[in-house]
């Protein structure tokens, strides 16, 4: 009977820890995609866009959770008819630093979601795509780099939704970093500056466990009355 009880106590535990699923948590968030105003060539360093010009884009940011950061979400454009194909990401401490992670990710149709097309003559997609469980902590400042775009058309020209957002931008030509994008002049891709703030639109999302659900409480309520009733039989015997 001892044996009996014991399992039936583990497995109202395994129930209960199974019926607490993940949930995602922002890390940060910039803001909305804008996808009508402006966005920054990231071509470069090794793929030089139509202007001629290698230019990769770092966000520096300061978190505002913890926990290991899982996903990365971005505002890109490409011309109109093309779709993105593959983006370098970079994860550091600072500008285009790569201390905590880096990648290179295969854009497709389960990355990519389609949301407007502009006066331009851009298409503005939703892109997410995996980062590597990086160990973020809230309060500290970090720094996301796109690089290396690539668009089905070859044309080198995918962008960074840029949304003036409070994230700090700075811009890397032919691998040199020139520091403030918006001090800099920016290679964009409707061809005018960046006014206000700086920052480009993206959210880095984590994971982390729930508390349990209202329906897992019960669960496991059911499991302790259970086990009740078997002691109570157990001792009128």
């Amino acid at each position: 009977m001892k044996l009996r009880i014991t399992s039936l106590a583990l497995l109202t535990i395994l129930c209960l820890a199974l019926s607490a699923p993940a949930f995602a948590q922002v890390i940060f968030n910039s803001g909305p995609i804008n996808g009508y105003g402006t966005a920054l060539f990231i071509s470069g360093p090794d793929n030089p866009n139509f202007k001629g010009s290698t230019q990769d884009i770092s966000d520096g940011f300061v978190a505002t959770g913890s926990g290991p950061a899982v996903s990365l979400s971005f505002g890109a454009w490409v011309m109109t008819g093309d779709l993105p194909t593959a983006v370098s990401w970079e994860f550091g401490t600072s500008a285009f630093g790569v201390d905590l992670g880096e990648g290179t990710v295969s854009l497709n149709s389960s990355t990519n979601v389609y949301l407007n097309s502009n006066s331009f003559g851009y298409d503005v997609y939703d892109v997410t795509i995996p980062l590597s469980s990086l160990a973020v902590t809230a309060g500290n400042e970090y720094w996301i780099s796109l690089s290396n775009a690539t668009d089905s058309a070859n044309s080198g020209s995918m962008a960074w939704d840029y949304n003036a957002s409070l994230a700090t931008c700075n811009y890397r030509q032919s691998g040199t970093n020139f520091g403030d994008c918006a001090s800099g002049g920016t290679i964009n891709a409707e061809h005018t500056s960046p006014q206000g703030g700086e920052g480009e639109s993206f959210t880095i999302s984590g994971s982390q466990p729930t508390t349990p659900e209202p329906s897992s409480i019960m669960l496991f309520g059911s499991g302790i009355l259970g086990l009740a009733g078997i002691l109570r039989r157990k001792l009128n015997t």
